[in-house]
Order: C-alpha cells, then structure tokens, then sequence
C-alpha cells in the first residue's frame, strides 16, 4: 500500500508536516485488508472476517470485496462507506519496516503519499528536535497496533495447531455463470466444538476463541459484499456507488486518534 517507505528520524524529517488524509482513494484497490483481533468487535458488523495463507500459516483479514483489486468500501470520491475503517488504513501514510540486515522494526512513511510537506499541515517534530504531538500519538498508535499484532498471530496460530482452518468455498451466480472465489479461508467451527475441553481452554487463554467467534458471527456480512458489488455495476451514480451502509473519513472504535 505505502509505495515509497521512508524511515522516519530527526534528520529527515525535523521539518517535516503532516496533513490530513483527505480520502481513502489510496486504498480502492486493496480487497482484503490485515486486521488484528482488536479491531474484530467492530469489523464484524461491516465485512466478513477471514483467513488468509501467509508462509506456513494464516493472517485475519477483512474481505473488502471478492474480487481482486477492487475496495467496496471506497467510493469514487475516496469516501469510506463503512462505519468502521480498519487501523491499517487509519495509520496511512505510516508503517512499520524490518531493516535488511535485521534489527528492531522501525517507523516509515510514505513519501509518496502526498501528505508529508514541508509547509503545510502539523509539525512531526519540535524546534528542539523531540517528537511533536502528532508524532507521539503516531508512534503510540502504531506501537499498539504492532502490539496486537503480535498477540493476533499466536491466536490464529493456536487455531491452526488444531487444524481448525479449512477452505472457505464461495460461488457467485454472475450473468456469466457461477464464479468461485479461492484462497480465502474460514473456521470450521464444527471441528472446533468438537475438541476436547483442554483444547477448547488453549483457545480461550490465547484469544484465540474470541477471534473464531467474531469470524463466524461476520460470515453473514457476504451479503453486505454482494449488495455492494450489485449495486456499483448495476447503479454505479456519479458520486459513487450507493452502500447498505453509512459512514465518513470519521470511525468509530478503538485504536483512534484525531490530528
């Protein structure tokens, strides 16, 4: 998503400002998203929640479409039509870099992205050289949601020693004919009632069970996605595609911070 990452620091960016996002055209083309388990209570009344393959095991993500390169979410004018936009989207244009030769991962930004100028917008560092406001809430903003990336990972890892992750087969009925949507993945959740009451504990005690819960309650939010998809090809209005759904630049939820 960031397509030129900067490390930021005192020398590059002392005199650097940030301005607001004013759209999220950025993201129109992401149809999945990376979330972590905090962001699920609020996800799963907006897109489906699912599993996605990453090296030798899966990562959370939001299903923003079932079709490649294309956001339902983002409307041609950049407005989000959710009513929660998830934290990845919310820290643009900032992530977090692992350096070549290794070391501790450090923050970047997207020099790329329009919103780093040298005129306009809030400062990211101090006259003396220490990290603005901004930069502070930036920092801990990212910092919490590395945090609870890490503790994403071990739960979906523990649903994954129980081989509680299995192929998720949606078919669509397009005027074309039926059209299957792979690589997207689901909990079977009859496996998971099925184990045994210290396995179910492990689940428990690693956050595991609240992330599988919160994926099989969001399955239902397919149809948000089709309503969606339907109503941009069928209607596509010159102010964008009309949504089931209300929403603004503005979310609701945890891990917010306003500039």
């Amino acid at each position: 998503m960031l397509k030129n990452p900067q490390p930021v620091s005192k020398e590059t960016h002392r005199h650097k400002r940030l301005l607001p996002i004013p759209s999220y055209a950025f993201a129109k083309d992401q149809a999945i998203v990376p979330l972590v388990g905090v962001e699920c209570a609020h996800a799963v009344h907006n897109f489906p929640i699912a599993f996605a393959p990453h090296g030798e095991s899966y990562t959370l993500i939001g299903l923003l479409s079932l079709q490649p390169e294309r956001n339902l979410f983002v409307s041609a004018e950049g407005k989000w039509l959710g009513s929660y936009v998830p934290a990845i989207f919310r820290q643009y244009p900032f992530s977090v870099g692992l350096p070549a030769e290794g070391g501790e991962p450090i923050l970047c930004a997207d020099a790329d992205s329009g919103l780093i100028s040298e005129t306009d917008g809030q400062p990211l560092f101090e006259v003396d050289g220490d990290p603005s406001e901004v930069m502070r809430k930036i920092i801990e903003f990212v910092g919490e949601l590395e945090r609870n990336r890490a503790a994403t990972i071990r739960a979906v890892n523990v649903l994954v020693k129980h081989n509680l992750i299995v192929p998720w087969d949606i078919t669509l009925q397009q005027p074309e004919g039926p059209h299957k949507v792979n690589g997207i993945f689901r909990v079977d959740e009859a496996a998971m009632n099925a184990l045994s009451n210290e396995d179910f504990l492990e689940l428990r005690q690693t956050g595991a069970l609240p992330v599988a819960y919160a994926h099989l309650l969001s399955l239902n939010c397919i149809d948000v996605l089709i309503r969606l998809s339907a109503a941009r090809t069928s209607n596509p209005p010159a102010g964008g595609p009309s949504s089931p759904l209300s929403g603004s630049l503005d979310s609701s939820g945890d891990l917010v911070f306003n500039f």
